[in-house]
């Protein structure tokens, strides 16, 4: 299964929507996340299936107990970006401050 396939699956069973384009930018951001954890360490996770499933996918799982797509949310000591970034490109509407 290619990483996107195992994108698309977990979310079709976590049923969320996201905007045009916002799947290939979490792709595009593992990638940047797996390129600089050679030089900062910044995750033990190294499969890319596992980084959609662990980083990905349990990051975009919180949506649905946020309120609505606005308002604003601080990420505070998210290391790699985690959750903050997943969330800002799933909901670009949101203010998200890492």
């Amino acid at each position: 299964m290619t990483p996107q396939a195992a994108l698309q699956r977990g979310l079709g069973e976590l049923a969320l929507a996201l905007p045009a384009g916002a799947s290939e930018k979490l792709l595009a951001y593992l990638d940047l996340l797996a390129k600089w954890n050679k030089t900062y360490n910044l995750t033990a996770i190294r499969d890319p299936l596992q980084a959609v499933s662990l980083h990905l996918l349990d990051s975009l799982a919180v949506l649905r107990e946020l309120p609505d797509h606005v308002g604003c949310l601080a990420d505070v000591g998210s290391g790699g970006g985690l959750p903050g970034i997943p969330i800002a490109i799933a909901e670009p509407g949101r203010r998200v401050t890492l």
